[in-house]
C-alpha cells in the first residue's frame, strides 16, 4: 500500500501522570522525517525520582538525530536504542546512586507502506485493523515468560506480580532490542502504549474503545486515557496513535 504523505497522516498523542504518582516518567516522540516517512516512539522510564524520566528523555533525544530517508531502518533504530543505552550506562558509572536507571522503548519508522519497529521492555506497539487489535511487540518481562510457558494467560499477566519485572531495558548491561517489520494496510491505525494503559485495560476493552471512536484518533486517545484513569490511574499513562 502506498502510504499517505506524512502531513496527511492523522496523529494523536496523550500522556498523563495518573492519579497516584507525583511525576510522569513516560515520554513520547513523533516526527515527520520527510514527506514519505514518520518516526514515532514511546518510552517508560525506571529508576525512581527524576532518573526514570531522564532515561526516557535520553531515549527520545537519540531519535532526534535521525533524518530521512533512511536506507536501513532496522539498523538505524537499533543504533538509536544502543546509543541511548550506552549514554544511560555511562551516567550510572559516573553516578552510582543512579543504579537501576533505565527505560523501555518502542520505536516505529513508517515509510513506503512499511512499518519497521524496534522494541525493548514492556511498552507496546499495536495495529488496529478491521475492528481487531493486533499486538505486534512481545513484552520482555518475567510474566511474559510464564505466559510462553503456559503457566498463566496473557490477561492474567496484566496483574501478575512479575508483570513489571523487566527482562530487558534501555540502560541495562545486556540490552538486546527486538525488531520486526510488516506491510501497512489501508485503514490501519498504529498504536503505541506504555504499561499504564495496557495493564489497566484488557484487549477487549481497548478494541471496544477504538471501534467506538473510529472517526477521530484524538477521541481514541482521550477515551483510552480516561478509561485507564477510571480503573484507578495507578501508573503513568501514555498513548500515541497514527491513522495511516
Amino acid at each position: 500500500m502506498k502510504m499517505r504523505t506524512c502531513s496527511e497522516i492523522a496523529i494523536a498523542s496523550r500522556t498523563h501522570t495518573g492519579l497516584v504518582r507525583n511525576d510522569n516518567q513516560d515520554r513520547l516522540y513523533v516526527k515527520c522525517l520527510d514527506e514519505q516517512s514518520l518516526l514515532m516512539a514511546v518510552a517508560d522510564g525506571m529508576g525512581g525520582g527524576p532518573a526514570g524520566g531522564e532515561a526516557a528523555a535520553i531515549m527520545c533525544d537519540a531519535l532526534t538525530r535521525m533524518s530521512g530517508p533512511i536506507r536501513d531502518p532496522e539498523q538505524a533504530l537499533r543504533d538509536a536504542v544502543m546509543t541511548a543505552s550506552n549514554t544511560i550506562l555511562g551516567l550510572v558509572r559516573e553516578n552510582p546512586e543512579r543504579e537501576g536507571m533505565g527505560t523501555t522503548a518502542t520505536v516505529t519508522y513508517l515509510s513506503n507502506g512499511e512499518a519497521q519497529w524496534v522494541h525493548v521492555g514492556d511498552s507496546r506497539f499495536y495495529v488496529f485493523r478491521r475492528g481487531g487489535l493486533i499486538q505486534v511487540t512481545v513484552d520482555q518481562t518475567m510474566a511474559q515468560l510464564l505466559v510462553e510457558e503456559g503457566r498463566i494467560t496473557a490477561d492474567q499477566a496484566r496483574t501478575h506480580p512479575y508483570n513489571n519485572l523487566l527482562d530487558q531495558c534501555v540502560g541495562c548491561p545486556m540490552c538486546e532490542p527486538e525488531a520486526g517489520s510488516f506491510s501497512i494496510h489501508q485503514g490501519d491505525i498504529l498504536l503505541h502504549t506504555t504499561d499504564g494503559l495496557h495493564d489497566a485495560l484488557s484487549k477487549a476493552e481497548m478494541e471496544h474503545i477504538l471501534a467506538s471512536h473510529q472517526d477521530s484518533v484524538k477521541e481514541m486517545a482521550n477515551a483510552l486515557i480516561q478509561a485507564a484513569l477510571d480503573t484507578g490511574g495507578k501508573d503513568n499513562v501514555t498513548v500515541l496513535l497514527a491513522a495511516v
